[in-house]
C-alpha cells in the first residue's frame, strides 16, 4: 500500500509517493502477454521501488485530476502540432498512456509509450481501447534500455517531481534526448525554473507547535520541543497562498531542457538576497517551479541569473502574453498536485520591512539513494545566521 504520511497530508491528494522499502511487490512480467513491448534490463533496487510505486493507481487520478498539469500538456501538444503531426514521438514515463494518446490524436504517426512501471501494461489496454494501436507503441521497461527502430522528432514527459527536482526523472530525459532526439527537434516540456522565497505561516505554527501549551485546559508545553523536531526536520508539501510569501522570489536554477547535462543535475548551488515586504516572522523558506512548453527555435531562451525578482515576472508575465504556454506551481497561480515545498525553521526569525534575508541552497543528489534530494540552506538576517540540512525521501 501507498505510505500514507508526509507531515500528515494524504498520499492520494498529493501526486509523489515515499520512496520506500514497503512500496507494494510487481506483478509478474507474464502480465505483458496484454500487448505491451519489453525492454530487458535489470534494475536496482532503488528503482525497483521507485517504479512499483507508480503502479497504484492513486497516483495516476492525483495526476490526471490535476487540471492545471493536464490541461497545460494538452495545450502544448496543440500549440506545437506543427512539430507533431506526421512525426515520431518518445513519451518517457508513459504512465496511463493519457499524453501518447494526446499526440497520437494531434496527428502523430508514431508514438513510443515508455514506462518501467506495471501501469504500462494497462496503457496498453487503454491504447487497445482507443482504436490507437497503429500509432502508439507501449514498451515496458526503462528508457535507458529501450531499443527504438528510429530516431524521434519530439520528447514529450511529466518528470517533475516536488521542489521540481525530486525522483530524479530529469537524467532520462536528458539521456533519451541525446540517444534518440533528431538534431532541431521538440522537447515538451522545454525549460523549468525554480523559484524561492522566505515565507511566513503564523496558522501552520500555532497548529502544530504552540497548540501543545494548552490542550484541554493541560500544560502540554513539554512536548514543544519534540513538535518543534517533528515540525522542521522534514520538507512539508502543502498548499500556500502569496500571501504567505514575504519577499520578491529568487531563482535557484533554470533549466532548459535542450543543452542540460547530467551533471549540472547532480548538484545545484545558488545564492540569494531578497528584502522582506513586510514585518513579520520568518518561519522558513518556500519553493516552487514553472515550466515552459517551447519550441525547438526557442531553445536558447534562458533567465538571466542576474535579473532581479520584479524583472523576472515581467518576463513571466509578457511570455505569457506571447501565448507561451505556462504550467507554474507558484503560490499565487491555481494550486496543483505538486503544491509548494516548504522548509520550516524550528523557530520563526522576526524580520522588519525591507530587513535583508540572505544566504545559500544546494540541492543535490542523495548517495543513499539517487532519487531522494538533499538539500542544505543556509539563512542570515538581522545578525542571525542559521543552517538547516534536511532531505526529500
Amino acid at each position: 500500500m501507498l505510505p500514507s504520511h508526509l507531515n500528515g497530508h494524504s498520499p492520494l491528494a498529493r501526486r509523489r509517493p515515499r520512496l520506500s522499502a514497503s512500496s507494494p511487490p510487481a506483478a509478474t512480467g507474464e502480465s505483458l502477454a496484454a500487448g505491451a513491448t519489453s525492454a530487458a534490463g535489470s534494475l536496482d533496487e532503488h528503482d525497483r521501488i521507485y517504479f512499483q510505486s507508480y503502479s497504484h493507481i492513486g497516483i495516476h487520478e492525483a495526476m490526471i485530476k490535476d487540471r492545471v498539469r493536464t490541461d497545460a500538456y494538452q495545450s502544448a501538444i496543440m500549440h506545437h502540432q506543427k512539430f507533431i503531426e506526421g512525426k515520431v514521438v518518445l513519451d518517457v514515463g508513459c504512465g496511463t498512456g493519457i499524453l501518447s494518446v494526446f499526440c497520437a490524436r494531434a496527428g502523430a504517426k508514431k508514438v513510443y509509450a515508455v514506462d518501467a512501471s506495471e501501469m504500462a501494461i494497462q496503457a496498453c489496454e487503454i491504447v487497445k481501447a482507443n482504436n490507437l494501436t497503429d500509432q502508439i507503441v507501449v514498451i515496458h521497461g526503462r528508457v535507458e534500455d529501450v531499443d527504438l527502430e528510429e530516431k524521434v522528432d519530439v520528447i514529450i514527459s511529466e518528470w517533475m517531481g516536488y521542489m521540481l527536482l525530486y525522483e530524479s526523472m530529469l537524467p532520462s530525459v536528458l539521456f533519451a534526448r541525446d540517444k534518440w532526439l533528431k538534431p532541431g527537434g521538440l522537447i515538451l516540456p522545454s525549460h523549468a525554473t525554480l523559484f524561492m522565497a522566505p515565507i511566513t505561516n503564523p496558522e501552520r505554527y500555532e497548529g502544530s507547535v504552540d497548540f501543545w501549551c494548552d490542550v484541554y485546559g493541560i500544560n502540554m508545553s513539554a512536548l514543544v520541543p519534540l513538535a518543534k523536531k517533528f515540525t522542521s526536520e522534514e520538507p512539508s508539501i502543502e498548499t500556500i497562498g502569496g500571501e504567505n510569501v514575504i519577499s520578491w522570489p529568487s531563482v535557484v536554477k533554470h533549466i532548459n531542457c535542450y543543452n542540460f547535462t547530467v551533471e549540472e543535475f547532480k548538484s545545484i548551488t545558488a545564492e540569494y538576497k531578497v528584502s522582506s515586504m513586510m514585518l513579520a516572522p520568518i518561519h522558513g523558506f518556500g519553493f516552487w517551479f514553472e515550466m515552459e512548453f517551447n519550441g525547438p527555435q526557442d531553445s536558447s531562451h534562458n533567465i538571466p541569473s542576474n535579473l532581479n525578482p520584479p524583472e523576472i515576472i515581467q518576463k513571466k508575465r509578457r511570455r505569457s502574453s506571447e501565448d507561451t504556454v505556462l504550467l507554474s506551481t507558484a503560490p499565487e497561480d491555481e494550486p496543483t498536485h505538486w503544491q509548494q515545498t516548504i522548509l520550516y525553521f524550528p523557530d520563526p526569525i522576526e524580520v522588519k520591512q525591507d530587513q535583508i534575508v540572505e544566504g545559500s541552497v544546494t540541492l543535490s543528489q542523495s548517495k543513499e539513494n539517487p532519487r531522494f534530494l538533499n538539500i542544505h540552506l543556509e539563512c542570515s538576517t538581522g545578525g542571525q545566521t542559521l543552517v538547516k540540512d534536511c532531505a526529500l525521501r
